[in-house]
């Protein structure tokens, strides 16, 4: 009677095949794609808008294809290394979409944000560059008020204890420096001061205007702004536009000097 051969072990892992690594290599580096190009494209207007916001977000899917590909990869070769590679990749490729989305679907259906809801600033330079189909300069009313103290109830005029000439040079000066391009500039009756200027955001370069009105107040002025986008909806950005506006237009104003002479 012969013997049976022991049948081969069978506990030991077997490697994966060299091209399941690659393919999540091949996902993590198409995620870094999307995160790259589809803001690139779109600010420098290749793509359509829109187009490039699409491609943006499909870095999420792609990070999400690399690391189910990596995880199993990792168990079965033992390719620790390559594999903690192509999920951090992924990982970074994924974050700054991930965040414009959570930002897109958390904020309100609104264009329009401002310090004083029962009277928005007014729009005059702002109003001769919007042309069909950007959105309209007039307010929409009590409907957009209700979403914004839903969402953004924390937006407050400013009172700082600077006459209106001088605080409009202060906000002119903090519009420029956080990248605004200022379309006028001026201090009418009453010491009513008004800048009106412009701004793109970071990722897609999306028009956002702008204008702040001062007017005098028994402490010194009072300081309103109003943010909206041109020619798409609201993301949170205007509102989040408005509080570091008003943030920095606050310290400057805690650190001017009493009765400091407006500029001339």
């Amino acid at each position: 009677m012969t013997e049976r051969p022991a049948d081969p072990a069978t506990s030991q892992a077997r490697p994966a095949a060299p091209g399941f690594v690659a393919s999540g290599a091949w996902a993590a580096a198409a995620g870094v794609a999307c995160a790259v190009l589809g803001p690139l494209g779109e600010r420098s207007g290749l793509l359509p808008r829109g187009a490039g916001e699409g491609i943006f977000r499909g870095a999420v899917p792609c990070a999400l294809i690399a690391m189910a590909t990596a995880i199993p990869a990792m168990r079965r070769s033992r390719r620790i290394v390559r594999g903690l590679v192509i999920i951090a990749v992924a990982v970074a490729a994924a974050v700054l979409p991930l965040r414009a989305w959570i930002a897109a679907s958390s904020a309100p259906p609104i264009s329009d944000v401002t310090t004083d809801l029962d009277n928005p600033p007014r729009y005059v330079a702002v109003a001769r560059l919007r042309v069909p189909p950007a959105n309209s300069v007039d307010y929409g009313g009590e409907a957009v008020a209700r979403q914004q103290r839903t969402s953004y109830g924390d937006l407050r005029p400013l009172i700082v204890r600077v006459p209106p000439p001088r605080v409009l040079a202060m906000a002119a000066d903090t519009a420029r420096a956080e990248g605004w391009t200022v379309l006028a500039q001026d201090l009418g009756f009453a010491d009513l001061g008004r800048l009106e200027a412009t701004d793109t955001s970071f990722l897609f370069g999306k028009l956002d205007d702008i204008v702040v009105r001062i007017v005098p107040h028994p402490a010194g002025s009072r300081v309103d702004v109003r943010s909206s986008a041109r020619d798409s909806r609201d993301d949170g950005r205007n509102a989040r536009r408005i509080r570091r506006f008003l943030a920095f237009l606050a310290e400057r104003a805690a650190a001017e000097p009493a009765g400091a002479p407006a500029p001339r």
